[in-house]
């Protein structure tokens, strides 16, 4: 059976004469071809700056060109579909370029739970459903608490005993976390508007909130990487 997803749909080209067209996505890729199979137009799902849907008329912003309206009754799919492909997660998973690296030693336990709140994340959103679950999946409050949980732990295993060292160290390394907290807030701030933006700005919403994502990714790299070479992570000692 053809998946309806990725049939094309039928509109009126408005903006050209109310010219009949078919409108197709396939991953990135939107194209618009005449009745005849001619393609009038190809390009990808990042160069849509924005969608808005009115009654039967669905207006595409797409950068560098000119808004095309499309119109018709299957306006309402139309637009769901183009807005779909659209939001995009983009690739996080590269940001964490510390992550598995040699570097990482004797302490690659210790990098690899400091890394799974966002892995998990990334999972979760994965397997969500609709955009409110998705930016639900990198909850920043979730993400705060295990960060936090983590430098705990590794302050607690430090070797020296005294109450003023330990001090000493949390407020190093609270120091250095503080940039991957400033991110942690930017996603909070952007999640908002993402999980339910609206009606003229799904896309814009949904970037802002991206790419404050990715930040955050690179930001939680660079945090483990200070933290590693300041000693503030080491290796927790046999049986703590």
């Amino acid at each position: 059976m053809a998946d309806r997803r990725t049939e094309p749909i039928g509109a009126r080209l408005a903006s050209a004469g109310d010219a009949p067209v078919f409108v197709s996505t396939a991953g990135d890729d939107i194209v618009i071809r005449r009745d005849d199979g001619v393609e009038l137009r190809a390009f990808r799902a990042e160069d849509v700056t924005e969608v808005v849907r009115a009654g039967e008329r669905v207006t595409v912003a797409v950068a560098p060109g000119e808004p095309m309206v499309f119109a018709g009754p299957l306006a309402a799919e139309l637009d769901a579909r183009l807005v779909a492909a659209c939001l995009r997660l983009p690739e996080l998973t590269r940001a964490l370029r510390s992550l598995g690296s040699t570097r990482a030693g004797a302490n690659a336990a210790g990098q690899r739970e400091f890394f799974s709140p966002l892995l998990d994340a990334r999972r979760r959103a994965e397997d969500s459903v609709g955009r409110a679950s998705v930016v639900a999946a990198f909850d920043p409050d979730r993400l705060a608490r295990a960060f936090e949980q983590y430098l705990a732990d590794a302050v607690g295993h430090t070797a020296d005993p005294r109450p003023a060292a330990r001090r000493a160290l949390a407020a190093y390394a609270d120091d250095l976390a503080a940039p991957l907290r400033q991110a942690l807030d930017e996603v909070r701030r952007a999640g908002t508007a993402a999980a339910a933006p609206p009606d003229d700005a799904r896309i814009a919403t949904w970037r802002r909130w991206s790419a404050a994502l990715r930040r955050l990714f690179e930001a939680a790299d660079r945090c483990w990487v200070a933290l590693d070479r300041s000693g503030v992570v080491g290796a927790p000692p046999a049986g703590g």
